[in-house]
Parts: structure tokens; C-alpha cells; sequence
């Protein structure tokens, strides 16, 4: 690549803009940035965490401009052979090399559950942008003591559950699964969610809502068993996808360099990027783990045309937390269900996770300093002290 390497990335959020940082100090390349026009880039952890309640302004929320030029556009479509970017308002792009940084989008309900009525009403929605926040606001604030429907507690929606109960809000918590969020916490800490939620609030597990209609100036929720639930306010954590322009339209699969396993110059990072370990692929969608993949990405890039050394394979080990009710899990690397989830310790509650006699990922509730102390042996064989009881799941999706 003569002259000056011109790289494009795609996205502004985490990813993006750790990719940026990472670009911008080099005088060898000419980086930009090419950010969605209609939304400033934020930090998506607060949404349910402080905007919701109130507890941070729409302003706080939003990230520092990027390092380097940018464009407010949207993409169209990228076309990998010609190593150009197509931009809604009909400009194009030409790349030496591309980062995709483009994130996720909310798993929507199944279409016949949700009736047009229901959708429009401006009482059903996701919690994973800003626009979602302050949807829920509005309605928490008109409302006193209002009745809210959670679908869904992996991630998301568990925690949400804890922070709108403590907000003054009645809470139904409801999840097709008997035992929600196996996927996302293994199904040890799940289990103990699942107890958590019951003491908590008002829980629906293991019947799938089926009906989600406008009743009045309210919504009406019928579950698979014939139960049914009013809401002023249905918020629905059914996890996310991975969000590309054409051609992908989807997750983008990558090698361990981040590097598109289908398209030369192309890189992927964060909540769109798909992994493979041994056959099985892996996402993980979280705040500091995309920007860890936006500098991995980048310094792999930077590599390939002689600014950098190689960044070697991309092993996730940053630390992300949530707190549910009255426990606090901890987490790094590999969780379930890709490792083998092995007891560390009972009390607190630790789980290790290995993959062919390698530790990739370490769990814990309430076990803060306990993780944390495990997360510089991630990646390298399980230590021979953690002696520990096997339980596999026999839990099946």
C-alpha cells in the first residue's frame, strides 16, 4: 500500500472508537470515521443502568467526538471487491483497509405475538438505545407506580428488573425458559438468579407470552398457559444480533486477527463480529470487550501494512459486571456455553471455565476480588490448584 493507507471505520461506538484512538497515532494513515447522522455515538452501559431513571442526562451519556475526521452519514452498502463504501446520501468511498464497527441490534418478537396496536402505542419497546431510554422515562414519569412486563432475563433484562423494582416500579419478569439466563450466565448463577427473581418481583418462567395486545390505555400480556398480565409498559431483552451494512447484512465472521474470513482488508470488531474456536463461533457483545476488540482490530491492521507488530490472537479477558438484585456477578473470557463450566468455590460462588485444558473465562457471584485474581490466567492452562468439581449442564435449548 504506497502513500498514505486510507482506512475507513465504520462506527463511532465502542468499537469504533477505540479503533480510531488507536489509528490516530500514526501520521502514516489517513483514518475516518464514518458516523451514523441521525445518532451520536453513547455509551450504550448507562442505558438501562442511569438513563432510564433518570439518574444521568441524555448529554452524559454521549462519547467524546473521535480522534480523527469523520463523516455523518449512513452506509449503504460496502462493496469489498472494489474497496469502496456507499453512503446514503450517495457518495462513495474508497478504503485501503476497512474496520467494521457497526455493533448489534435488539432481538425483536416474534411477529405474531406483538399486535399493531400494541407496537404503535409507544408502550412496547427494547432497551438498547438512547431513544429507548427516554421512551421508558416518559412513561415511568406519567405514571404512578407503574406496572412493567419484562420478556426476557439474560443479561439486560435481569439487571433492568433489580433497577426499575428499586425506581418504585410493580415488575413481571417473564422468560420462555424455566430457568432463564442459562445462555448468558451458565446454569449455576442462573439458578440463583432464577431464586433471586422469585423473592424479588413477580416472575413468569417457562411459558412463552404468545399475545401482546393494546387493552384500553394499557397493554395486555397472555402467556402460553393461559396466564395473563396487565403493563402500562412492555420492555423485551430477548438479546441481540449482529448489525452490517450489505454485504453482509449480519455477523461478520473474522479469524483471530479480526480479520473478515471472507474479504480482504476487511475488519470486524465488536458486537458484529462473529469468532471461531475449534469449529464453534462466539460473540460477545459488551462494552469493554468491543473496545478491546476495536484496538486489537486496529493493531492488526496497522501490522499488515508495516506500522506495527503483530497484535498475535484475540483472547477476550476484560472484565464486565452486573448487579441483580442483591448479588453482583462478575465476569471475564469465555463464559457459557462455550467452556466447561467447572466449581472453583461455593462460597462465594466461583466458576472457571476451560476449553481443552486451557482456562477461558471465570464467573462469580459476589466473588469480585476472586475473578479478578483469576484473569491474568486466562488463556493459559487451567492451574493445576483450581482442583474443582465438574458440572456440566444438562440444560437444553
Amino acid at each position: 500500500m504506497p502513500g498514505s493507507t486510507r482506512i475507513l471505520v465504520i462506527g463511532a461506538g465502542t468499537a469504533g472508537s477505540a479503533a480510531i484512538r488507536e489509528l490516530a497515532q500514526h501520521e502514516e494513515i489517513t483514518a475516518t470515521a464514518i458516523i451514523n447522522a441521525e445518532v451520536s455515538p453513547y455509551n450504550r452501559t448507562l442505558i438501562n443502568k442511569a438513563v432510564i431513571t433518570g439518574l444521568v442526562d441524555v448529554h452524559q451519556a454521549h462519547l467524546p467526538d473521535p480522534s480523527a475526521p469523520s463523516i455523518r452519514d449512513g452506509v449503504r452498502a460496502v462493496n469489498p471487491l472494489e474497496q469502496t463504501v456507499h453512503l446514503r446520501s450517495g457518495a462513495r468511498l474508497d478504503y485501503d483497509a476497512l474496520i467494521v464497527a457497526t455493533g448489534s441490534a435488539p432481538r425483536p418478537l416474534p411477529p405474531s405475538i406483538a399486535s399493531p396496536a400494541a407496537l404503535n402505542s409507544g408502550r412496547v419497546t427494547h432497551l438498547h438505545s438512547l431513544d429507548d431510554a427516554l421512551r421508558v422515562r416518559a412513561i415511568l414519569e406519567r405514571t404512578h407506580s407503574p406496572q412493567v412486563l419484562i420478556y426476557g432475563a439474560g443479561f439486560i433484562g435481569a439487571e433492568t428488573a433489580g433497577i426499575l423494582r428499586d425506581a418504585g416500579c410493580r415488575i413481571t419478569l417473564a422468560a420462555s425458559s424455566p430457568i432463564p439466563g442459562i445462555t448468558a450466565f451458565g446454569v449455576q448463577i442462573a439458578e440463583q438468579f432464577a431464586q433471586a427473581h422469585q423473592g424479588s418481583v413477580d416472575t413468569r418462567f417457562g411459558h412463552p407470552l404468545t399475545v401482546l395486545d393494546l387493552l384500553g390505555s394499557g397493554l395486555h400480556a397472555v402467556f402460553a398457559d393461559g396466564h395473563d398480565v396487565s403493563a402500562d409498559l412492555a420492555i423485551t431483552a430477548l438479546g441481540t444480533r449482529p448489525d452490517a451494512p450489505a454485504p453482509w447484512n449480519g455477523p461478520i465472521l473474522v479469524d483471530s486477527r479480526l480479520r473478515s474470513g471472507d474479504h480482504e482488508n476487511v475488519y470486524a470488531a465488536g458486537g458484529v463480529a462473529v469468532h471461531e474456536l475449534d469449529g464453534r463461533t462466539w460473540r460477545i457483545d459488551h462494552w469493554g470487550d468491543a473496545a478491546a476488540q476495536g484496538t486489537h482490530a486496529a493493531r492488526s491492521l496497522l501490522s499488515a501494512v508495516g506500522l506495527g507488530d503483530d497484535p498475535g490472537p484475540y483472547h477476550p479477558r476484560t472484565l464486565y459486571s452486573a448487579q441483580i438484585h442483591q448479588h453482583h456477578y462478575f465476569a471475564a473470557g469465555h463464559t457459557s456455553p462455550l467452556g466447561i463450566p467447572r466449581t472453583a468455590s461455593t462460597d462465594p460462588l466461583v466458576l472457571t471455565h476451560e476449553h481443552a485444558g486451557v482456562l477461558v473465562g471465570v464467573s462469580g457471584l459476589d466473588a469480585a476480588p476472586d475473578v479478578m485474581g483469576l484473569v491474568p490466567h486466562l488463556h493459559t492452562p487451567t492451574p493445576k490448584t483450581l482442583t474443582a468439581e465438574f458440572h456440566p449442564s444438562t440444560y437444553t435449548p
